[in-house]
């Protein structure tokens, strides 16, 4: 899954909390090429993490089981021998090459490219006979003609298509599997969904849905159809123009409760920026707040809501969370919980811990020429006079910083840029008093004496 599949489902979950409903998880895997059980296996891993847990589906069960497409092939069946017998499927043997020429032709002529029903009107004898050349044939559902196919959008509002703007659309490939069209709205309705939320580039299909499932006398679900969720170039949010897999932002250390604040907000207004749970985000999720024009995916406002997360964590839950990324990166004589106190506010993911405490906990730490340059500068007098006060006023900090300004002359950048330096030999970070409790007197001393002498 990555940001484009999950703002989708969160979504769904959000409506479905909010109505009280079920939340229900369905694996549509008909397309036997690109469907493998591990893939179902991860999108099942990655909702867990982030929270989005289904009533029904894979792993926990349900009224309408099995929850894979793949395996509801005798319920599919049975609708396609009513489709037959009503004469309102037929089989189609045109070439995706015939195909191509006629949306080909169709193009030239300023038409919209789409099937023109060559074979809907197809006698008995004729199909035999490609039968019995052993072609096989897909299924295409025959739309009704001069109808007009309305619903009411929940994002959009009320929807009008003439049904003679819409083709006959393939129902049952060749190898007889169903397509996402008909097992997709065969299955919401044996399910009783009363609410999809899904893409608009799914818009052009609910008409077409719709009409196969008045054809059946199937319940029709309401619809929301969501503006598209985009990447850098603009074209659908993917792997190729930004977006990350959830499996990234777990490895990165996104906490689910960043994710889920950014996404709930995508497209959608929330009057603040308070950091919400699922529960708090359903009760103030509103499609009328839903905008119809598409959202562009932005890493900043990502990581704002990670940080904003991780500012409202506790000590101890910060601790938690970056012990495994700490393991072995911490003398033994420094508290892990004393390091994340002090870093905190500097942090927003594990990469920035593990810098900080490869930097400041090393002795070795590298100077940049622009930081080596600041030290020098200050000159071997000044670190030998910070070397004292610290010596003498250990471990009031404020102390020592006065009577360090107080013998140097010193004051302000001046004076407390090279001691970060010394300390750390970064020219930003934690606070310097904070910082010299986390060091210990023992390495504050040794770090001034060795600043002394570049």
């Amino acid at each position: 899954m990555h940001l484009g599949n999950l703002r989708t489902a969160l979504l769904n979950f959000l409506l479905s909390k909010q109505s009280k409903g079920r939340f229900i998880l369905r694996i549509e895997d008909t397309d036997k090429e690109r469907s493998k059980k591990e893939f179902a296996e991860s999108i099942c891993d990655d909702l867990t993490w982030i929270g989005l847990i289904w009533e029904e589906g894979p792993r926990t069960g349900g009224p309408q089981k099995p929850y894979f497409q793949s395996e509801r092939t005798k319920l599919y069946e049975k609708f396609y021998k009513e489709l037959i017998d009503k004469d309102l499927i037929y089989p189609c043997f045109a070439t995706e090459e015939e195909l191509k020429v006629i949306r080909r032709n169709q193009l030239a002529a300023g038409k919209p490219p789409r099937y023109p029903g060559i074979w809907s009107n197809t006698s008995k004898e004729d199909i035999q006979k490609e039968l019995d050349k052993g072609s096989k044939p897909v299924y295409r559902f025959r739309i009704p003609k001069d109808k007009t196919i309305t619903f009411k959008d929940l994002v959009k509002g009320e929807q009008s298509f003439n049904s003679n703007d819409l083709d006959d659309f393939i129902v049952k490939k060749e190898d007889g599997s169903p397509t996402f069209m008909f097992a997709n709205a065969i299955d919401d309705a044996l399910m009783n969904i009363n609410l999809v939320v899904r893409g608009d580039d799914h818009l052009s299909n609910t008409p077409r849905q719709i009409a196969l499932l008045e054809a059946l006398q199937l319940n029709i679900p309401e619809y929301a159809h969501i503006a598209l969720f985009t990447g850098d170039d603009g074209s659908p949010l993917s792997k190729r123009n930004g977006s990350l897999s959830i499996q990234e932002l777990k490895k990165k250390g996104y906490f689910p409760l960043a994710v889920i604040n950014y996404l709930a907000r995508v497209g959608h207004t929330i009057g603040d920026n308070d950091v919400r749970d699922l529960t708090a985000l359903a009760k103030v999720f509103d499609t009328k707040k839903v905008s119809s024009s598409p959202s562009r995916f932005d890493l900043q406002q990502l990581n704002f809501w990670q940080k904003q997360v991780v500012e409202a964590q506790t000590d101890e839950e910060l601790n938690n969370w970056l012990n495994p990324f700490l393991e072995g990166l911490l003398p033994k004589d420094v508290d892990s919980g004393l390091f994340v106190k002090t870093i905190r506010e500097n942090i927003a993911f594990p990469e920035e811990a593990i810098s900080l405490a490869n930097n400041i906990m090393s002795a070795d730490f590298k100077l940049s020429k622009e930081a080596k340059n600041i030290i020098k500068a200050s000159g071997s007098e000044f670190f030998n006079l910070a070397r004292e006060a610290f010596l003498k006023n250990w471990p009031m900090w404020t102390e020592s910083m006065k009577d360090l300004s107080s013998t140097s002359g010193k004051k302000g950048k001046e004076l407390y840029q090279p001691i970060r330096i010394s300390l750390t030999g970064q020219e930003s970070g934690p606070k310097l008093d904070q910082l010299s409790t986390l060091l210990g007197k023992e390495r504050v001393i040794e770090r001034l004496e060795k600043a002394s002498k570049i």
